[in-house]
């Protein structure tokens, strides 16, 4: 890929909490991508849809690997998906954030911005 076709997307990731407040402010063009739901499926998908920006989230379950049943702050013996950690498959991340950030590169108001915008070399003044 030549210069001429270099594209800069933006990518924010953010913390739970502060992600609903992150929705607020997102350009039309942006992609919501929620790495696991945790068993709450509508929140981010809900806000995303409410914001008008594109929702995408893990597809396959057998990709994802939670490190134990989860323990619920107010009965440690009861699991729960929220409270635990998660490693995914490489690749199907991978997969999800190329097939979002096609639908971000082809947005019409991103290509719009895109067109405007050119690609500046940091001046080496600006590196200190």
């Amino acid at each position: 890929m030549g210069n001429d076709n270099l594209k800069i997307l933006q990518f924010k990731l953010s913390i739970v909490f502060s992600g609903l407040t992150h929705l607020l402010f997102l350009p039309n063009w942006a992609a919501v991508f929620e790495l696991y739901n945790c068993e709450d499926p509508s929140c981010y998908s809900e806000l995303a849809r409410l914001r008008g920006v594109q929702y995408v989230t893990w597809t396959n379950p057998d990709l994802v690997y939670p490190e134990d049943k989860g323990h619920h702050p107010s009965d440690p013996d009861k699991g729960h998906a929220k409270f635990t950690n998660y490693s995914f498959d490489s690749e199907e991340f991978v997969r999800i954030v190329a097939g979002a950030s096609k639908e971000v590169r082809t947005h019409p108001e991103f290509v719009r911005l895109d067109q405007n915008t050119e690609l500046k070399k940091p001046d080496s003044r600006d590196e200190l």
